[in-house]
C-alpha cells in the first residue's frame, strides 16, 4: 500500500512540475510569423467541408477569402480571374466541380489519405467514388508562413487544376 501512494505521490509531483527542458517557450507575441503547422490532409478536409458540394461558393466571386485561405498566391489567383471574368454570361475554364473532376456528382465512399511530405511539398490523396466510376484526385500542396495551401489539383492522363484555369478565357 505505501508503494501504491508513494508511486502516486511522485505521478502528482510530475505532472505538477515543468518540465525541467532547459527551453524557454518564446512568448505568443514572438510566434507571429512562424510557420503555421498543420497536416496536409488537414487542410484538404477543410476544404472538402467548407465546399459543401458546391454550395459553399469557394470557387466563385463571394469566395475569394477562402480561395486566399486554402490556396497558394498562385492557384487563388488563376480562381479569382476564373470568378471574376468579364463576361459572366459565358461559362469559364471552371465548367466542372474542381474538387471532384465532375459537373455531376453522387459520390460514395469518400476518403482523404494521409499525406506524403516531401521537405516543403506535399500530396494527399482523395479517393471516391462517383455514380459507379472510381476516381482518385492528387493535392499538391505548398508549405508557407501562413501553413499549407494547395498549389494544384492532379486528375490524371496530364489533366490539372492549374492547367485548366490558365487556358485564355
Amino acid at each position: 500500500m505505501r508503494k501504491v501512494i508513494l508511486s502516486l505521490f511522485i505521478l502528482t509531483c510530475a505532472v505538477s512540475a515543468p518540465a525541467q527542458t532547459g527551453i524557454t517557450p518564446l512568448p505568443k507575441e514572438k510566434l507571429e510569423g512562424v510557420p503555421v503547422l498543420s497536416l496536409p490532409e488537414t487542410v484538404v478536409k477543410e476544404l472538402y467541408r467548407v465546399h459543401r458540394n458546391g454550395y459553399g461558393h469557394v470557387f466563385e466571386k463571394q469566395g475569394r477569402k477562402l480561395q486566399q485561405r486554402f490556396f497558394d498566391q498562385k492557384l487563388a489567383a488563376l480562381i479569382w480571374k476564373d470568378a471574376t471574368r468579364p463576361n459572366q454570361d459565358e461559362v469559364g475554364n471552371l465548367d466542372f466541380d474542381p474538387l471532384y473532376n465532375a459537373q455531376d456528382t453522387q459520390i460514395k465512399n469518400f476518403r482523404v489519405g494521409a499525406g506524403a511530405v516531401k521537405g516543403t511539398t506535399a500530396t494527399v490523396p482523395v479517393t471516391f467514388m462517383n455514380f459507379d466510376q472510381k476516381v482518385r484526385i492528387e493535392f499538391r500542396l505548398v508549405n508557407t508562413k501562413a501553413g499549407w495551401r494547395i498549389s494544384n489539383i492532379d486528375y490524371g492522363q496530364g489533366s490539372d487544376l492549374v492547367q485548366i484555369l490558365s487556358q485564355p478565357l
